[in-house]
């Protein structure tokens, strides 16, 4: 999913004299295939920084599609075989995305990677229906069960596979959250790759966040602003730069999973909601289903958000009501 949000911070300088909860940190790293970066008002507090840190490499370890001994790599391989053993939290996690899947009517679908359903980047030819049709049976979350009382996880045949990319980031945001929270710290923001949790405030100042043009980054199409004691997760799913060339034509890189078939139409979706994981999954799902207006409001009023999105045809950013 690419990210396409900007943070427009506004420092102020603050030396000796300062209050403490005017002053503002921040950490950059790597983890989860991306640019990490946390900004928190307050003291420093060096451990935190240091457990954010180890806790987004635990749970890209654990989550991780691409590495072979994590727990999603594991049910891929071998869970048609037998049940897999996995923490609760992750078996939570994938029981919740089975979920999500159901109450957004299957656009949001952790199987949707599933053997020969997804094009490859080097593909030479577009797959047929009837070649896509054959693989159709792989595809559906009634192919996982999960027992989270017994902490396993199986899937139906081989060739069933799971990735949790849809979600993932937004858990691992809102885990980070969670941290911050425990060592109290209330007013920070949350950047991992574009999806965000902003909670709190900037001291007097709110938290601004912006959504960049995709065919100008200089020019912001909308600025959200957030300054209240409560959280709110904030993600974009859009498909103007990465995507599949076959024969000169662009594909989305963003597959419906009811089809089998690239999406269509959508450039850009912004979602805000009540946390990261929400925001994560529901901006995925909109990108996919971004056609069908109904199911769109239906989206809406499930799971309380608010959606942004921007057509390829048209360059005026749209606000769903």
């Amino acid at each position: 999913m690419l990210k396409n949000i900007v943070v427009i911070f506004i420092f102020t300088a603050c030396f000796s004299g300062c209050r403490s909860e005017d002053k503002i940190n921040k950490i950059t790293f790597n983890g989860l295939g991306t640019v990490l970066s946390v900004i928190y008002a307050g003291e420093r507090d060096i451990k935190l920084e240091s457990s954010i840190r180890k806790d987004a490499e635990t749970v890209e370890k654990e989550l991780s599609y691409y590495k072979k001994d994590s727990f999603v790599s594991l049910i891929n391989t071998t869970g048609y075989e037998a049940p897999v053993k996995v923490p609760r939290h992750v078996c939570k996690l994938i029981e919740k995305s089975i979920e999500f899947c159901k109450k957004t009517e299957g656009v949001f679908d952790i199987t949707y990677k599933s053997e020969g359903i997804l094009w490859k980047n080097d593909a030479k030819e577009v797959p047929t229906q009837d070649q896509i049709a054959a693989k159709k049976d792989l595809v559906g979350v009634t192919r996982v069960e999960v027992d989270c009382m017994s902490g396993i996880v199986k899937t139906a045949r081989k060739g069933v596979l799971i990735d949790l990319g849809g979600i993932a980031k937004g858990y691992a945001i809102d885990r980070a959250g969670d941290i911050l929270k425990a060592h109290g710290k209330k007013d920070f923001i949350i950047n991992y790759g574009g999806d965000m949790l902003v909670c709190g405030s900037k001291g007097k100042k709110k938290w601004t966040v912006g959504i960049k043009n995709p065919e100008n980054n200089g020019r912001l199409l909308k600025t959200l602003k957030f300054g209240s004691k409560d959280c709110h997760g904030i993600a974009t799913s859009g498909d103007y730069e990465r995507f599949i060339e076959i024969n000169g034509r662009k594909y989305s890189h963003i597959f419906d999973p009811r089809s089998g078939r690239p999406v269509k139409g959508s450039s850009s979706v912004t979602v805000v909601a009540k946390d990261s994981l929400t925001a994560d999954v529901i901006a995925t799902a909109v990108s996919v289903g971004y056609c069908e207006d109904d199911l769109i409001k239906k989206i809406m009023e499930k799971f309380s958000v608010k959606i942004y999105t921007l057509d390829e045809k048209n360059p005026v950013l749209k606000k769903w009501d």
